[in-house]
């Protein structure tokens, strides 16, 4: 189980959106992949400094190299699930002594931004930690 202090980097904007192309597919991708997956005007251009910045960071690493017509590019892939990064990112600005039922109600309230079935699986959750009780 991966702990809080494994992941120890923030994502920006940018590279928020670079990570979720990479934990979107299910194979490497190269830079020109990441940039065409996020579609905006600013990814082609600035792809690689952001690829450097999450090398840096150690929540990228290189798989492989590919070849596209005479040039090669490296491969990249995330170093945690997109659900380790949520978990930790959470863990270091939650106050443990505090009650967490605000944020369950949060999540499961109807709204149009939560889906039925992610408040249904958060109700399933909380009703068989109830049970184990």
């Amino acid at each position: 189980m991966l702990k809080t202090n494994d992941v120890n980097f923030y994502l920006n904007e940018k590279e928020g959106k670079a990570m979720i192309a990479l934990w979107a597919s299910d194979r490497p991708l190269s830079a020109a992949e990441i940039a065409k997956a996020i579609d905006e005007e600013w990814a082609s251009k600035s792809i690689q400094n952001i690829i450097r910045t999450l090398e840096a960071k150690n929540a990228i690493e290189v798989t492989g190299v590919t070849k596209k017509g005479k040039t090669y590019g490296r491969l990249f892939r995330p170093t945690v699930s997109s659900e380790e990064y949520a978990l930790c990112q959470f863990n270091k600005f939650y106050n443990k002594n505090k009650d967490i039922s605000h944020i369950l109600s949060a999540f499961v309230s109807v709204s149009d931004d939560v889906k039925p079935e992610f408040a249904k699986k958060i109700r399933e959750f909380t009703d068989s930690l109830t049970e184990e009780l």
